[in-house]
């Protein structure tokens, strides 16, 4: 009686300590029951952002004098994004990197529909360039809304929709996710012939990813995919990607659809970055840009700039190189004002004084053509 009753209570305790896993495993894997439900809103984004993915394709024209035969050859491509509609057809968005070159331009979408495209416009300052089309989307292709990329936070949740691979092997509207590794990053790799900050991200991006759609958890275009960094030196990197912040190429895009150029403000006048001490010395100058030619009646003429004088501040920002200038300059607008502190060290013969000048300089800047 005594031995049944113990094996009754050993039986006991060992249900109750089941069911305490099983409680401790359900809490433990409860959190995966929020990934995998509704709340999810990747599938739903995918399914309404894919189809206004392009895959555009770049080709070049040829001619073969011996043979009498023209030729179009397909070249190379990558992703774009549909980001507005027109009368006629609509514009796509994608990276200047991805047309360079090109003569004839052709998308792909979802469905297997392909159009001719024209190329509007590029910026190679910020990598950007709009083709346009002219012809209905397909069924399902609505443009892309814009969001706002200064609003995006470190650990957000982004996606990223694009065509990497190439020809017969391009994974076409190949959607991956991951979060914002890092903003404001200086990663330029020479994509850009302007200062860019850009968004660092772990969603995988690749080769023909170029000119896709990075989205915030609200399926708005928050950025574009332009470049990964693969390795350096001897150390290779995963899930680094970069994305060109829709907030800096908004009004360029506008520019180019409204006119096909990019108008920014110019001082006149050619500058390089040298490098030195922080604060001028005596016979030193200090890092900094330097006036290397100043153009006749440009901006900084008018304003007293000459050839040698060192710029290291602008509108109250310390600059050390050309992209650290170009950042106050394409904040401005043309008739506006840069505030330049600059050093002085050569006459206008271009010879050094033995001493320096602390000077500032209010330059009304112009439109550069």
């Amino acid at each position: 009686m005594k031995k049944s009753v113990r094996f009754a209570r050993m039986l006991c305790a060992l249900l109750v300590l089941a069911l305490a896993a099983s409680m401790a495993l359900a809490e433990e894997t409860a959190t995966y029951d929020v990934v995998y439900s509704a709340s999810n809103p990747i599938p739903e984004i995918a399914a309404n952002v894919r189809p206004s993915v392009v895959e555009v394709l770049v080709s070049v024209e040829s001619w073969n004098a011996a043979t009498r035969e023209a030729s179009v050859d397909l070249t190379g491509g990558g992703s774009g994004c549909y980001i507005q509609s027109c009368e006629s057809g609509g514009y796509i968005l994608t990276n200047y990197h991805v047309v360079e070159g090109g003569d004839v331009f052709t998308i792909k979408w979802l469905d297997d529909t392909e159009m001719d495209c024209k190329l509007l416009g590029y910026d190679d300052g910020t990598d950007i360039a709009v083709l346009m089309f002219s012809e209905p989307a397909p069924e399902g292709a609505l443009p892309i809304p814009m969001g706002d990329s200064d609003a995006l936070q470190i650990g957000e949740l982004v996606i990223a929709i694009g065509n990497p691979g190439s020809g017969s092997e391009t994974l076409f509207g190949t959607v991956t996710a991951g979060i914002v590794s890092g903003l404001e990053r200086e990663a330029n790799a020479n994509n850009f012939t302007r200062s860019v900050s850009v968004i660092q991200t772990d969603a995988a991006i690749n080769t023909g990813n170029s000119g896709g759609a990075l989205l915030n958890a609200k399926g708005q275009l928050v950025g574009i995919p332009t470049l990964k960094y693969m390795y350096s030196y001897d150390v290779v990197f995963e899930g680094l990607g970069f994305c060109i912040p829709i907030n800096t190429i908004k009004d360029y895009i506008s520019q180019i659809i409204e006119t096909g150029v990019v108008v920014r403000p110019r001082m006149g006048m050619t500058v390089a970055a040298v490098d030195g001490p922080d604060e001028p010395m005596k016979n030193y100058p200090p890092a900094g840009v330097q006036v290397y030619e100043v153009e006749k009646g440009g901006p900084a003429e008018d304003a007293g700039l000459q050839a040698g004088d060192i710029i290291t501040e602008a509108n109250g920002k310390r600059v050390y190189t050309f992209p650290d200038l170009t950042v106050e300059i394409d904040k401005s607008e043309v008739g506006d004002s840069i505030e330049l502190k600059v050093y002085r060290y050569y006459d206008k013969n271009g010879n050094l004084t033995g001493s320096y000048e602390e000077l500032y300089f209010s330059v009304k800047l112009e439109m550069l053509d």
